[in-house]
């Protein structure tokens, strides 16, 4: 920030997948670079900093470069720039006795002063980009359109543009030496930032940042990489989608293994996630995706000499593109990463305004039991928005039904709602042997729940055995009995003990399981994880349960955005 994005006149944001999509052009009236603050900073924060460094030292500032080789790089990543002097010790051939300390802090101010001397000269001849000769924009040729997508830090993205870029100068220009592109690669390796990243294979994401590069240039491509020697700039015009793909592959094998370079020309803590930042890998290859898709699909096709088109077609180019413009791809490749807690969520319910009463609206009208159920838990002034509802009712007893579930185990009854569904289901499927066993703590819900089983039709109430006491221990129990099991379980009490709930349905320190072999888990309010206040021990416990299912190999699952969530768990 210090180098570049302090002193830009460029205020800008990421966007479908890409970096710096957007923005404005407001420059600052003043900046002040201390770099004593650059102590605070994480050491892979430094690192992906000096990338703006060495941009400037290749296009515009080759005395910087030499400073760059000269300085130790070790040294100018673990004291912070000569913030933290503490931390020489661990620099592998320190030796207190032989170092010059003013030397070393003067070195340091230099690099910053003269880094940010070359980016202001380059920048403010240009305040309002009314061409694109601009130099500092090395290492932003490609590197915008793969950054987001990979994951990765801003200086490490660069840097792998910067090398690829003297590549070019080399191989496609032969503007520079093969000996001075691997000095540049060298530096760049020895200040352990990345010359490649695996993203860099993919071949559609290289294309698609051409193509948008050129779009935000004004119809050129405009590369600037070094010219007749380093320190001086060039632009690079014209390159073909065949041409960049084989020197690609040629840079690939240069960086990570004829060359010999450490860690095989990959870097140091190259990933937003490697220096505790949250990255939007799937969401920016998503877009990327979508819109590759997107376009490929518009563009005017012939099969056996006649225009694909058709009035669906039509209608999907004409309403639907721009309705889905802001689409996420949504298939999944690998699993995501566990995180310690769920994302920021900023609303309470998962719908906007009028989608959950219209789909009440189509649904069937709740039975006389799900009503009385209803009417009884608003006499009793208890909690009513702890009901499952007409939706959620409607979907567990139609589940029971299709599915030919007998035995069923509801884990947190609150006034029964979800108990007289499964019966509802079991029995309407023609199981004479239909059964609901039921649980609930408090003593005065319980009684409502009684009092409404009651009220029931017979052969519903009869179906259901309300069970009062601790779940974990009435489970735990019952897991160590000989006796049937479930073909449903209803996980829908007390959130800081879902997953124990659902360990032991799974089976668990010996104990039997609870779950039929084929049976199903349905974990009622899993996106609460979501919905819940941030720093709610509820949210968290529920953050950790779903993490909790999904990393267990036994299951596979699914959420229904249903209401708060509910998650189905089936063993594979």
């Amino acid at each position: 920030t210090g180098i570049d994005a302090g002193p830009s006149p460029r205020t800008c944001c990421d966007g479908h997948g890409y970096k710096n999509a957007f923005g404005a052009f407001h420059p600052p009236v003043v900046t002040l670079t201390d770099r004593t603050l650059w102590k605070t900073m994480h050491v892979g924060m430094i690192r992906h900093g000096i990338a703006e460094i060495v941009k400037m030292a290749c296009v515009e500032n080759f005395p910087l470069f030499e400073l760059l080789e000269k300085v130790n790089p070790q040294m100018l990543l673990k004291t912070k720039f000569g913030t933290d002097l503490s931390a020489l010790k661990d620099v592998e051939g320190y030796d207190e006795s032989k170092f010059d300390f003013e030397e070393f802090d003067q070195d340091c101010e230099r690099i910053v002063g003269m880094a940010m001397d070359s980016y202001v000269r380059a920048e403010y001849g240009n305040l309002w980009e009314t061409h694109q000769l601009r130099p500092h924009a090395f290492g932003h040729t490609w590197s915008p359109g793969y950054e987001l997508p990979a994951g990765m830090l801003h200086g490490h993205a660069v840097a792998t543009c910067m090398g690829f870029g003297a590549f070019l100068s080399w191989r496609h220009c032969d503007w520079i030496s093969e000996d001075e592109m691997k000095r540049v690669c060298i530096l760049i390796n020895k200040l352990e930032l990345s010359l490649w990243h695996d993203v860099m294979d993919d071949k559609q994401i290289f294309h698609a940042s051409t193509k948008k590069m050129i779009q935000k240039r004004g119809g050129n491509l405009a590369a600037p990489i070094p010219r007749g020697k380093i320190g001086e700039c060039g632009y690079l015009n014209d390159i073909t989608n065949d041409e960049l793909d084989q020197y690609v592959d040629e840079y690939k094998e240069l960086v990570t293994k004829t060359l010999g370079l450490d860690r095989n020309g990959y870097g140091v803590e190259p990933h937003l996630h490697d220096v505790g930042l949250d990255d939007q890998v799937e969401e920016a290859t998503a877009h990327i995706r979508a819109e590759d898709a997107v376009e490929s699909s518009f563009a005017e096709e012939k099969k056996d000499g006649e225009e694909i088109s058709g009035s669906y077609q039509e209608w999907i180019k004409a309403a639907q593109a721009g309705r889905n413009s802001e689409w996420k791809f949504n298939v999944t490749f690998d699993a995501p990463v566990d995180t310690p807690e769920a994302p920021a969520f900023p609303h309470n319910t998962l719908f906007h305004e009028n989608a959950e009463s219209y789909a009440m609206a189509q649904t069937s009208v709740s039975s006389a039991n799900v009503q009385v159920a209803a009417q009884i838990t608003t006499q009793e002034a208890l909690f009513a928005p702890c009901m499952v509802g007409t939706l959620e009712s409607q979907f567990l007893k139609m589940y029971t039904k299709t599915t030919g579930a007998a035995r069923i185990l509801d884990v947190g009854t609150f006034t029964g709602m979800s108990a007289i569904a499964f019966a509802e289901g079991a029995l309407s499927s023609g199981k004479a042997d239909a059964h609901v066993d039921t649980l609930e703590f408090d003593d005065v819900i319980a009684k409502a729940a009684q009092k409404i089983f009651d009220a029931c039709e017979p052969k519903v109430g009869n179906a259901i055995t309300l069970h009062q006491g601790d779940a974990v221990a009435w489970m735990a129990k019952m897991a160590e009995r000989n006796g049937p099991t479930y073909d449903i379980i209803f996980i829908d009490a007390d959130k800081e003990n879902y997953v124990a709930y659902y360990d032991l349905a799974m089976g668990k320190d010996g104990r039997r399981p609870l779950l039929s072999e084929n049976g199903v888990i349905l974990a009622d309010n899993s996106l609460s994880a979501l919905l819940y206040d941030q720093g709610d021990e509820r949210r968290v416990a529920l953050h950790k349960f779903n993490q909790h299912v999904k990393n267990d190999d036994r299951v596979e699952q699914v959420i229904l955005t249903m209401r708060e969530g509910v998650t189905m768990i089936s063993r594979k």
